[in-house]
């Protein structure tokens, strides 16, 4: 059983590794990126550096200059440090942002496992006790033989 587990664990990492390098791949290679809409806002103020030096801040800043390999690395790594980058809408630090909506979600996934206890443990005991009966079906969403 160990055994088992510890190769689904192993092919768990791998499959978040492999996922995550598709994801940042597709994300590097979108036309339009977050850097340019970005370096254009920042060089239509007044006194502003231009676009294009706005562009090599940018990339370097994110490392975005750095080839997608080498890059994927260098953000990985930080993640797995807990530097997560800031957030490209609210320009604070992500793990800030994400601190500040977590609990939300808790309270959302919470209200929701609640409500599936109270749903599913008294439908669950109805369609066991009335085995092959219509409230049996109309539970289980089984066609059954009538």
């Amino acid at each position: 059983m160990r055994k088992y587990i510890v190769k689904r664990l192993l092919l768990s990492v791998m499959i978040l590794f492999c996922v995550s390098f598709i994801i940042y791949t597709l994300m590097r290679c979108l036309p339009g990126s977050f850097v340019e809409t970005r370096a254009m806002q920042l060089s239509q103020g007044a006194g502003a550096k231009s676009y294009d030096e706005w562009m090599e801040q940018l990339n370097a800043s994110y490392g975005l200059d750095k080839p997608i390999v080498l890059g994927f690395v260098t953000w990985a790594g930080d993640a797995l440090k807990g530097n997560f980058g800031d957030s490209w809408k609210y320009t604070v630090p992500v793990l800030d942002k994400f601190k500040e909506v977590i609990w939300l979600s808790f309270v959302m996934g919470a209200i929701s496992f609640v409500l599936q206890l109270i749903i599913a443990i008294p439908l669950g005991v109805v369609a066991a006790t009335k085995q092959y009966s219509r409230a049996d079906y109309l539970i289980t969403a089984e066609e059954g033989n009538r």
